[in-house]
């Protein structure tokens, strides 16, 4: 029962992560259509990376909370899932958006998850 509680929590932050991205973008791109051409403004690329960095955070303490036992590790576990899908997201800005963006993109999600989960533990 255990693994299956550990499964439950990782997928219970990452099913948060996806949903508040998900609404965050249809919301974005109707109120602010011009958000949606390529390479992204500097405006869209910062509020990117910040909601993606929150949400990630929420995500990671959502699945510390949940976790059965360890709660750091559920949270890591999630931070690599977030990092290897980040890094996938952020090969499709290769060549289009310059600068340090892609690697931020890849990088500070996984950061924020991890981060949410130390202040789940520190704070619970």
């Amino acid at each position: 029962m255990p693994l299956l509680r550990s499964f439950i929590a990782i997928g219970a932050g990452f099913a948060c992560m996806a949903l508040l991205t998900a609404i965050t973008t249809l919301l974005t791109r109707w109120l602010v259509p011009s958000w949606a051409k390529m390479p992204p403004s500097r405006a869209a690329r910062l509020f990117n990376l910040v909601a993606g960095c929150l949400y990630s955070m929420l995500g990671g303490r959502i699945t510390a909370m949940v976790a059965p036992i360890s709660p750091l590790v559920h949270s890591l576990i999630l931070a690599i899932i977030v990092l290897l899908i980040s890094t996938i997201a952020a090969s499709e800005f290769r060549g289009q958006a310059l600068g340090f963006y892609p690697l931020a993109l890849a990088v500070l999600p996984a950061m924020a998850t991890l981060a949410g989960g130390i202040l789940s533990v520190l704070y619970h």
